[in-house]
């Protein structure tokens, strides 16, 4: 009896699918439509919409105000980019976040990573404290910080001259010397638990049986993370690189809240001089222009990374 059922089985399925679709029934790709539209929404609403807008401004002359006095100017505010000092002053600000804030936010990430990976005691609370900066509002965290490094205000210089080090005390977030490297080391503590979180999980994938591998051959705990556990982590470390990366370039919230790009644009970025350029010198088309150099900058990047991230995949 079984081997009667199995071809009737067969040929019951060959007969079905050799059928033609019923005429009316919609494509199998309209069912998705519904579970993506409020995504597709969302993402045409409050990215592509804006995106486009801002391409489109960059050409113009605008104030802000009536859109009839939009004024097509085409690559004229493009080419006063070039006369701006301040413009090249924030892109280089931009280029130091970009090498000191991802450098250090993989560099920390990566060697906390190794540590708490050694099932140290505690290691578990400690994750769970490394990672409590990150789901802080940066916001938040700008306001907390310009309290306690005021000079008037904060707790750092009373500190100091507590201790009898008041030689040391100074304005901080008011000395163009020391405002970058501030802003640039909070960025830092608010934003590298995020990353030791990826490089764990990447730790976690890695086959034991490699590291006892490893031990069984003669090699050490500093032999078996240089041979054994970096190689296997590179795809990470250029995620991650990739993703702090946009992260810097990005950069405003902490700037705007800290310093507004003061002192004397010490801290200025090309987001934070592109929104005064747009709503408070009531130039829209030129910090627009703005936007966009910081967009191109960004898909250059992030077109590199990427590329060298599949290079790496298929080695």
């Amino acid at each position: 009896m079984a081997t009667e059922t199995i071809p009737a089985t067969r040929s019951a399925a060959a007969g079905a699918a050799a059928r033609p679709r019923v005429a009316g029934l919609a494509p199998e790709w309209l069912l998705a439509i519904p579970f993506l539209a409020p995504a597709l929404f969302f993402y045409a609403v409050f990215l592509l919409a804006p995106l486009l807008g801002t391409l489109a401004l960059s050409v113009t002359d605008w104030s802000g105000f009536n859109i009839a006095d939009i004024e097509f100017v085409g690559l004229d505010n493009f080419r006063a980019l070039g006369a701006d000092s301040v413009f090249w002053q924030s892109l280089q600000h931009n280029l130091f976040f970009l090498v000191g804030s991802v450098i250090l936010k993989t560099t920390v990430a990566l060697a906390l990573a190794l540590a708490l990976d050694q099932n140290l005691p505690f290691s578990n609370v400690f994750r769970g404290v490394y990672l409590m900066p990150t789901v802080i509002s940066l916001v938040v965290v700008g306001i907390v910080f310009t309290l306690v490094l005021s000079p008037s205000l904060g707790l750092i210089n009373p500190f100091l001259e507590a201790i009898g080090l008041g030689q040391l005390a100074g304005a901080w977030l008011g000395d163009p010397d020391l405002a970058l490297p501030i802003v640039i080391a909070i960025d830092v503590w608010h934003g590298f638990g995020l990353y030791m979180f990826l490089f764990i999980s990447r730790l976690i994938a890695i086959p034991q049986d490699l590291h006892d591998a490893a031990f069984v051959d003669g090699a050490n705990g500093w032999q078996d993370i240089l041979h054994i556990t970096l190689p296997l982590m590179k795809s990470m470390v250029a995620m991650v690189i990739l993703l702090a990366s946009i992260e810097a370039l990005k950069l405003f919230s902490i700037v705007y809240v800290m310093t507004k790009g003061g002192p004397n644009h010490a801290t200025e970025v090309l987001s934070t001089w592109a929104y005064f350029q747009a709503f408070t010198a009531n130039n829209v088309g030129y910090g627009s222009a703005i936007l966009v150099v910081l967009l191109a900058i960004t898909f250059v990047l992030a077109y590199i990374q990427v590329t060298r991230f599949q290079v790496q995949e298929e080695i």
